[in-house]
């Protein structure tokens, strides 16, 4: 092949080529700003190598303008694009602005950390709410900086992680603390694996301020009305009853004198009061004390209600316990309470001459028997919840055991209650 035909197809070969970069160019819309750059070199390569392959000279105003008008609409085409792409641009510009806004002056505080809990990302809020510049906090950890570090932190990515989720209390720069509720969205890279997590936070120092203030009301007006009703019961059981033992005792004297007999009796009346008095005097001391209440024995709990209903009453209960009782401190609790409920009740309401008391401890079962002679009642007569039925059924369910009480007019009154050890806590 002569040089001079091997240079006419190099050079229609080369036109060719950049005008089939420059259609390609055009159909991908982030690259058609290069296909002006492959056209207009194209078609010149294109009319040259034509030239030389056929004597074109008479053509050669036509195929300019023809170029031309090619070269135009091209680049018509192209600018168009060139403006919807600004304009494109222009609008999420705007969108980023607006977005950016909202989430600059949002009332809450957004974040976006890494896994490592790594600040990238906060909005003007939370610098203004915590008090801190963008430069003090952007590539800070949110661990040791607005999170206090506990003394068992680890660098591992679950423990950062978890620290952040579950704390409530974070730090402004002046060192106030402030309460936050959070709300977490992570966020995956293409392997599925968290690259980042999304924080919205919400201040509720104020909130946790008004439940710590409710709480501190509600905590006073509680203990106002624990110390109304020890001086109630100071008055109705503790004041009474030595004041009954001081006027036998001070009728004494004279009753001795005339009758040593009668005197006896009334001594032994006036032992049974001061010892009904200190009894009930040290049930209200465990009242004050629940810690006393909870380390104390079962037996000695039990003791102590059967000398205070006798003291207080002049009813005699006798209390029989068998066995040593090593079972939870929220089982011999409502034991007592139960047992304590029922004293009550058969005093204000039986009218009983005396009253037995059984406590069985076995390995695998604890049963309490309260028996009194009195008028008992009808059952089926009488609501759930009078007599303090309720509080006793409540108690029971409350640690898991079964109460049981029988009755009938005039035979007396039953209660049993049967708590089974699941965890062979209770030794014989």
């Amino acid at each position: 092949m002569p040089d001079h035909e091997f240079w006419k197809a190099f050079i229609l070969g080369l036109g060719a080529i950049f005008l089939i970069q420059a259609v390609i160019f055009s159909l991908d819309p982030d690259s058609r700003s290069f296909a002006v750059g492959r056209v207009i070199p194209g078609l010149i390569l294109l009319l040259v190598g034509l030239n030389f392959l056929v004597n074109l000279s008479d053509w050669w105003p036509l195929i300019l303008v023809v170029s031309g008008v090619v070269v135009l609409f091209i680049s018509w085409f192209l600018q168009r694009e060139i403006q919807k792409r600004k304009i494109t641009q222009e609008t999420l510009h705007e969108s980023e602005v607006k977005y950016q806004h909202i989430i600059d002056n949002a009332n809450s505080v957004i974040m976006d950390i890494d896994t490592r809990g790594k600040i990238l990302f906060i909005n003007k809020f939370a610098l203004d709410f915590f008090g801190f510049q963008e430069n003090e906090l952007l590539g800070q950890n949110l661990v040791g900086t607005l999170v206090a570090r506990s003394d068992s932190a680890s660098e591992e990515q679950e423990k950062v992680i978890q620290d952040i989720v579950t704390t409530p209390e974070y730090f402004r720069k002046n060192g106030e603390k402030v309460w936050m509720i959070w709300t977490y969205k992570p966020i995956f890279d293409e392997e599925n694996h968290l690259k980042e997590i999304l924080c919205i936070g919400i201040d509720r120092t104020q909130q946790k301020m008004n439940e710590d203030l409710v709480a501190q009301r509600l905590k006073e007006d509680t203990a106002l009305e624990e110390r109304t009703r020890l001086a109630r019961d100071l008055h109705d059981a503790v004041s009474q009853t030595l004041f009954s033992a001081s006027l036998m005792a001070d009728v004494l004297p004279r009753v001795w004198e005339r009758n040593q007999a009668e005197g006896l009796k009334k001594l032994e009346e006036v032992r049974q009061l001061t010892r009904g008095a200190l009894a009930e005097m040290r049930t209200l001391l465990f009242e004050l004390r629940p810690a006393a209440l909870a380390d104390a024995e079962l037996r000695d709990l039990l003791h102590q209600l059967a000398e205070s209903v006798m003291g207080r009453a002049l009813l005699p209960v006798a209390l029989e316990v068998e066995g040593t009782c090593k079972i939870p401190s929220e089982v011999k609790i409502g034991l007592y309470r139960i047992a304590q409920e029922s004293l009550n009740n058969i005093v204000k309401h039986s009218g009983a001459s005396r009253v037995q008391v059984t406590l069985n401890c076995r390995p695998r079962q604890v049963t309490l028997h309260i028996i009194d002679n009195g008028q008992g009642f009808d059952i089926s007569q009488v609501a759930p919840g009078s007599f303090g039925l309720g509080n006793m059924r409540e108690r029971a369910d409350h640690i898991g055991a079964s109460l049981k009480i029988e009755s009938k007019v005039n035979e007396g009154t039953e209660v049993t209650v049967v708590w089974d050890n699941q965890t062979e806590e209770v030794a014989a």
